[in-house]
């Protein structure tokens, strides 16, 4: 996702929007069906715009034995396809033509965005209720929602998320995932761990965005341990008229 120790930068990309610190979830053995808010978090989601703001993505990639690296991309939905992510600046500089060129070729997953709680929030989970919301903690995820190249790490991710309901919108607030299970990634490297941190906020025409993600894989490469942690901060959203 190699430049790194672990996955290549451009892969990284791919889940940017995820990301944490170490985190330790307990998950009961027990899960109920999805409940009535649930379900309206989900129909929520699924109705969220997802191609309506520009918006501005901060990305600071933090890999063991090498300085951080910083990528500020801008995000257009009114250009084609091919050129909706604009390169910035690379550790605080105007890119140079190889930035760019590297930038293009980058192989992007879906535009970040809050619809993707759609994927995965309907899943069987148990609930209790805290300050301001409500708190799910979910045992496994759905399949296809924790991808890493080719290996599905779904079902071994646990997953906290907090639903806000303090205001006339209840949205997810803050979702927690941890996936402690070890798997190979294109047989030379190993991911022992992968920790996330993924916040949203609403905006005030009532639509939830994603606004910041930190994301730990612990593994190895060549025998070699290491950490990789992202850092990703959303800002800068204008709708569309």
């Amino acid at each position: 996702m190699t430049r790194d120790i672990l996955l290549s930068i451009h892969s990284l990309r791919r889940f940017a929007v995820l990301g944490t610190v170490a985190l330790s979830l307990s998950v009961p053995a027990t899960a109920a069906q999805a409940d009535a808010l649930q379900a309206k978090i989900v129909a929520t989601a699924r109705a969220t715009p997802t191609a309506r703001y520009p918006f501005r993505r901060t990305l600071t990639i933090e890999r063991s034995g090498a300085a951080a690296k910083t990528y500020v991309e801008q995000f257009d939905p009114r250009r084609a396809a091919a050129d909706r992510w604009t390169l910035v600046s690379v550790d605080g500089r105007a890119p140079s033509a190889k930035d760019i060129a590297s930038s293009r070729k980058t192989k992007r997953g879906p535009t970040p965005s809050y619809a993707q709680v759609a994927d995965w929030f309907g899943a069987a989970a148990t609930r209790s209720e805290v300050k301001g919301g409500v708190l799910y903690r979910f045992a496994r995820l759905p399949k296809g929602t924790l991808k890493i190249g080719s290996h599905d790490a779904s079902a071994d991710t646990q997953a906290e998320a907090l639903v806000n309901t303090s205001g006339a919108v209840p949205f997810v607030e803050h979702v927690r995932m941890v996936s402690n299970k070890s798997f190979s990634v294109m047989l030379v490297a190993s991911l022992k761990s992968i920790v996330i941190d993924q916040r949203y906020r609403l905006l005030p025409d009532g639509n939830a965005v994603p606004s910041d993600a930190t994301s730990t894989l612990t593994g190895a490469m060549m025998g070699k341990a290491g950490t990789m942690r992202s850092n990703t901060s959303f800002s800068e959203f204008r709708a569309i008229p």
